[in-house]
């Protein structure tokens, strides 16, 4: 079945969930000693090679701020939004949603102009039950273009299904693979790119090299890679993803 979105080059993008936390700077740490939250950015770009926006899902993103991330950022930079909490919690993907999905993209013009716009992330919450109508209508209703990519992540088990891996193949939207605390990941090849966030509070050697042995897989079948690990709770989440751009160097 043809998608709306068929990736071009395998790029590899990896980053984390977010960097602005003052406790992350210090001797040992990431930000080194005596940074401040304005250079933060910067700093993270030259580390990272890209970003998950979680705290756009809370506060709708401005349009000079995302400028701003977009002139600052390296050319092989990637922001991949969380998509308004109004959009996927509140509204929950009804028509009353649209309007905060049209608000939500006049503020990614700047990254997407730039093709700096990763795949924007809509993460449903776990009382959310499956509804295939809904769920294509709303897929109807967003923006598909070659700058526009989009990933959802289920946490209702109900949506673990064929049926809804075929509704997502036939927009092009990549099925999120989460791995977790409570559960193993779950791979369904639904779009041109893959979409990874390693939610666990801890990596051993052996479970990152089993992730990046996957990752090349992908990359190798001519799919672009997103992978994000998880910043609240963890001790250092940057040396999984530093660690996982080795071995896949």
């Amino acid at each position: 079945m043809a998608t709306i979105y068929e990736a071009t080059m395998a790029n590899l993008h990896i980053g984390l969930s977010g960097f602005s936390y003052k406790e992350w700077v210090g001797e040992g740490l990431f930000y080194p000693p005596g940074a401040k939250s304005a250079g933060f950015f910067g700093y993270y770009c030259s580390r990272m090679t890209a970003l998950e926006g979680v705290g756009m899902a809370y506060k709708m993103p401005a349009p000079a701020a995302m400028e701003k991330w977009a002139v600052e950022s390296p050319p092989d930079f990637a922001v991949s939004p969380k998509m308004h909490q109004e959009v996927t919690h509140f509204k929950r993907l009804k028509p009353a949603s649209y309007e905060a999905v049209k608000l939500f993209m006049d503020a990614m013009d700047p990254l997407e102009k730039a093709g700096k716009l990763g795949p924007i992330l809509l993460q449903l919450p776990p009382n959310f039950k499956r509804d295939d109508e809904l769920l294509s209508t709303f897929l109807s209703c967003v923006p598909h273009r070659p700058g526009v990519r989009w990933s959802m992540e289920f946490r209702n088990e109900s949506w673990n299904c064929v049926e809804v891996e075929d509704i997502l193949r036939k927009f092009g939207v990549g099925w999120v693979v989460v791995e977790d605390e409570d559960s193993e990941a779950v791979t369904r090849d639904t779009a041109g790119h893959v979409y990874i966030r390693l939610r666990k509070l801890t990596y051993t050697d052996e479970q990152l090299q089993s992730w990046a042995k996957f990752i090349g897989e992908m990359r190798s079948a001519g799919k672009d890679c997103f992978v994000y690990c998880r910043h609240k709770d963890t001790h250092a989440p940057w040396l999984w993803a530093d660690r996982l751009r080795q071995l896949l160097s």
